[in-house]
């Protein structure tokens, strides 16, 4: 029986293009980019070309792309560069303001800022899951030196006012006539599908992910405004500027690069297909089940994520029910799928205090079919109320 995968926020698949593109580069261009060499030349010159495809993809400049491990290490860096870089200007306390409902790397490096005692704000979202940006004006005061809101978020697909957020963080930078607060946003799930040009969003940091854009593992970058002032984590080499030591992995930052410009043509098409698919789904599931709702709000969302809760059913049974099945879905971030507890996501936008009430985030791909669709609509209908009935009974 063939596999169903829905769990493309978490992981894509490796792009054919962006294989290619790996395969071939670890065996033209293995020397060190560091390197006076040929082979280090050639390396270096593959990199660059690589930074350059990046940095197209966003209108951004070549030397406003920092290469990364991934994702999480965009958001560390951007976090506690700024943090660090503000404190060697003499800000004693920086101020930090995040939404309620970013990715645990985002979540938990904040939270190791507060212990070092940052103070950090987190602006609540509505029941859709959009921050309100009266509410973010009340927030920043002087000493902000960082506001934090992500594109598109990876639970519940909610895609918040990103340029609205840029206008506030202008307006208070005018305001207190400082070169504060800086503004990043996590991007990581809107590159399939979102505008991704970093002059019309109005953002001096954002974060994009290889991994869940049909590029290889272990790479990801940080796109860093000229003038954005920031402090490295690590030291041991001035690679990136001086600003991520250690040597690059051309070959990955290639695959990514490829994936990305790949990814960038095929959004407009790509988007349109997967929300016809990602709407289908969703009508037939609420058709047929009663005490299911959609989470979030699938006009403010991105077109391939689709979070349903469904009353008397804990996530994690038709999680592992749907996999026996042959479909891959998953209940919450899968940076947070072992842990004990519901989805910090769905508490933030559970008004009602219903509770988790099993979530399950169906995140649709390149490779996602009409007919996959019906499969796992019919197997959730067919499951769902088996799982109410054993809860049931085990009361």
């Amino acid at each position: 029986m063939k596999r169903i995968y829905l769990d493309n926020a978490a992981a894509t698949p490796v792009s054919a293009l962006a294989q290619k593109a790996v395969a071939e580069t670890s065996k033209k261009f293995f020397g060190n980019p560091s390197a006076i060499h040929k082979e280090g030349k050639e390396a270096r010159t593959s990199l660059e070309s690589a930074r350059a495809m990046v940095a197209e993809a966003l209108a951004a400049r070549p030397d406003e792309i920092i290469f990364t491990s991934g994702a999480t290490e965009a958001n560390n860096m951007a976090f506690m560069g700024v943090v660090q870089s503000a404190g060697i200007r003499g800000l004693a306390r920086p101020h930090i303001v995040i939404s309620a409902i970013e990715h645990p790397s985002v979540l938990e490096t904040v939270r190791a800022l507060e212990r070092y005692g940052m103070r950090v704000d987190y602006l609540p979202v509505d029941s859709r899951g959009l921050i309100d940006t009266k509410e973010l004006r009340k927030l920043i005061t002087p000493e902000t030196v960082l506001v934090s809101v992500m594109y598109a978020n990876n639970e519940i697909g909610t895609i918040e006012p990103i340029t609205d957020i840029a206008r506030e963080v202008r307006h208070a930078r005018k305001m207190n006539s400082s070169a504060y607060p800086y503004f990043h946003t996590d991007a990581s799930q809107a590159a399939n599908y979102l505008d991704m040009n970093v002059l019309r969003l109005g953002v001096d940091l954002m974060t994009i992910s290889s991994g869940k854009t049909y590029g290889p593992r272990g790479v990801g970058a940080l796109f860093v405004k000229r003038g954005v002032e920031m402090s490295p984590l690590m030291y041991g080499g001035e690679h990136e500027a001086g600003r991520r030591p250690g040597t690059e992995s051309v070959a990955l930052a290639t695959g990514f690069a490829t994936a990305l410009a790949e990814a960038r043509k095929m959004s407009v098409k790509e988007s349109k297909r997967v929300a016809k698919l990602r709407d289908a789904l969703a009508a037939k599931v609420l058709k047929k089940i009663s005490g299911s709702s959609v989470n979030g709000d699938l006009a403010r969302s991105l077109p391939n994520i689709l979070n349903i809760s469904f009353e008397g059913v804990e996530s994690e049974a038709l999680v592992l029910y749907l996999d026996a099945a042959g479909i891959a879905v998953s209940g919450k971030s899968a940076c947070k799928s072992s842990s004990e507890g519901p989805s910090h996501v769905i508490l933030a936008i559970d008004k009602a205090g219903n509770g988790e009430a099993g979530a399950i985030r169906f995140s649709l791909g390149r490779e996602t079919k009409s007919e996959d669709v019906t499969r796992v609509a019919n197997e959730v209908i067919r499951l769902v109320p088996l799982l109410r009935t054993m809860q049931e009974n085990s009361n």
